[in-house]
């Protein structure tokens, strides 16, 4: 009986961990909402898959924009400031991107978002434990 309910005990752990819900936020671009999803909740040291819906006011998926992913940690004592982008790449109604995470601690992400040489953007931040 008593491994029975280790063994279920360890099971109900490992399911949880294996469906845990991804890092969401939730922002305004402008005129546009921005949806992003992060695969690792939290995010952690290493690379870090961005997923991000832009949508207009009424709810429909912008396909033809430029997404481009700057993200960062603020320079600490004895360290300076990284900074790096990338560009996240169309996939169906969402566009996707990976940000490599070097180290612990506090990190900013600023999405841009450009269509008809508009130009607009949204800021985040998370931190790595």
């Amino acid at each position: 009986m008593k491994r029975f309910l280790i063994a279920t005990l360890i099971l109900l752990l490992t399911t949880g961990l294996a469906f845990a819900k991804a890092y969401e936020v939730n922002r305004k671009a402008g005129e546009y909402a921005v949806a992003i999803k992060m695969d690792k909740n939290p995010p952690s040291v290493g690379i870090n898959n961005m997923e991000i819906a832009v949508t207009d006011k009424g709810g429909k998926a912008l396909k033809d924009a430029k997404v481009v992913v700057e993200y960062g940690m603020p320079a600490m004592p004895g360290m300076p400031a990284m900074n790096y982008k990338t560009d996240a790449k169309p996939d169906g109604d969402k566009y996707k991107a990976s940000l490599n995470v070097s180290m612990g601690g506090p990190w900013f992400v600023n999405v841009k978002i450009t269509t008809g040489g508009k130009t607009v953007s949204t800021k985040f931040t998370f931190d790595v434990s």
